[in-house]
């Protein structure tokens, strides 16, 4: 057997280790499923009001509370009637141990040469405060500190840069209906399904972080440039945006469940910003779904449309230069993204939900750009499906399928499946301790990702992540 192969079985029984250990926990200590502790303090509410046992999962309750301005329709909502130690803000991180194997980087001697990784470490820190101002008004921030020390596969060096993931102000229930509400700020767009929502920390949607030209990773990335090519539109689909987004919802009593709309002018001066100092236009996204039976995360079901068309600058304006010059970008070239959703449940502990997405990137977006020949119109289409099962109230299994395949490259020398992504996920999450100012999860996930045609020699790579450790807020 080879060291490759024996490395990976040892990780693997190790990881079932784990598992079994998880669900030994599960039928030894009581649990609940796990909400934002300050929500939990304001209302003097069980978590499991809001989330499902996957955690940070909404149920059918946390969404309709989410589209409802974090409020719950007493007194406690008016921030004049809160008792004067309350404050609301909470703390979220990730520490644990990693293992990470990539083939085929040729890195060194010229040959196919791979490389693993292992740490213990943490994932990130998210300091959050959500909540109102007042009836109508709503607000939130969310700042990731970037540091120094301690990520799983930094080797002592930077765990990203210091950014606020989320500053917003909302004003609710316009002309006094629910159908009218405006956000203006930096927040997460309504997308199908939220990545901060995922049962799974450490392994997030292919669909919203695939780039036309780079070859996908989730730890290992192949050496730059190598053998990627350009993109001018470098923009990340479910990163949070700057922008105003118009959005609203009503219940439809008919169908007995719930009609959702968010339309939103974004900006694009995050796009491209080393080379052209970012974009300077508007990009627009949108969203509408209806639920039948139940919101369509524990009851009911759930059909949804998105579509976004935005622009990314191909050139540095002449007068100031290319590379920290916010928004000065110019001869913008555009792209679009279009696609549907769905969330299915049975019994209130399964859930299955997916989307498909098709992306366009214009011819414009690769000409000039680094490692391209022959220039043209970029197409792929990408989603997921995946399931996740209450086995028992603290405890939740989850599998996800995810890809992506080109249709057309934005090089049109490359082999039309440079790059398709085909990847498994798997997870396990246990509620440990659960009260109204702790909450503590252990988790285990494991994914398997396969990348066309992008090893050094143009073979397939494959990519191996598991995550153990504790999830913990307070």
């Amino acid at each position: 057997m080879s060291f490759t192969g024996y490395t990976l079985i040892r990780h693997a029984v190790v990881g079932l280790c784990l598992a079994g250990f998880v669900f030994a926990l599960s039928n030894l200590v009581p649990g609940e499923a796990q909400a934002v502790p300050a929500f939990s303090r304001k209302y003097d509410v069980s978590c499991n009001l809001c989330h499902t046992a996957g955690f940070p999962k909404l149920n059918d309750f946390g969404n309709q509370f989410r589209d409802d301005g974090y409020r719950i329709g007493d007194k406690e909502d008016e921030p004049t009637n809160l008792h004067f130690a309350y404050w609301p803000v909470s703390i979220r991180t990730t520490v644990g141990y990693q293992y990470s194997s990539r083939n085929k980087l040729a890195t060194g001697g010229g040959g196919e040469v791979g490389a693993t990784t292992s740490s213990f470490g943490f994932r990130a820190l998210d300091i959050q405060a959500f909540g109102t101002l007042s009836k109508r008004i709503t607000f939130g921030v969310e700042f990731a500190p970037g540091l120094a020390q301690g990520a799983f596969n930094a080797g002592g060096g930077g765990v990203g840069d210091t950014d606020l993931e989320a500053a917003f102000i909302r004003f609710n229930d316009l002309f006094d209906n629910t159908l009218f509400n405006v956000k203006v700020g930096k927040y997460e767009m309504d997308l199908p399904f939220s990545p901060k929502r995922s049962p799974t920390i450490n392994t997030g949607f292919v669909m919203y972080d695939y780039t036309a030209g780079s070859p996908f990773a989730r730890v290992i990335g192949n050496p730059t440039n190598q053998p990627g090519y350009g993109n001018a539109n470098d923009t990340v689909f479910g990163d949070s945006r700057v922008g105003l987004e118009l959005f609203g919802w009503k219940d439809i009593e008919l169908l007995g469940g719930v009609f959702r709309y968010a339309l939103n002018a974004i900006s694009t001066s995050d796009s491209n910003v080393d080379i052209t100092g970012g974009g300077r236009n508007l990009g627009f996204y949108g969203h509408v779904t209806q639920s039948f039976g139940g919101y369509g995360i524990v009851d009911g079901h759930r059909l949804g449309v998105f579509g976004m068309w935005s622009q990314a600058p191909t050139a540095a304006n002449a007068a100031v230069g290319g590379g920290n010059q916010t928004g000065t970008g110019e001869q913008s070239e555009s792209y679009s993204r279009v696609g549907v959703d769905f969330s299915t449940t049975a019994f209130s502990v399964v859930n299955v939900y997916g989307a498909y997405m098709i992306a366009n990137d214009s011819r414009g977006l690769f000409r000039g750009q680094d490692g391209v020949t022959m220039a043209q119109k970029a197409r792929w289409n990408g989603g997921f499906v995946e399931v996740d099962y209450t086995i028992l109230d603290p405890l939740i299994a989850s599998y996800r399928f995810d890809w992506v395949t080109n249709n057309f490259q934005g090089d049109a020398s490359r082999a039309k499946s440079f790059g398709d992504v085909q990847a498994h996920t798997l997870g396990l999450r246990h509620y440990f301790l659960v009260n109204k100012r702790v909450e503590v999860v252990l988790f285990s996930e494991y994914s398997n990702t396969v990348t066309q045609k992008t090893g050094r020699f143009g073979d397939n790579q494959r990519e191996h992540v598991w995550l153990t450790g504790v999830d913990f807020a307070f």
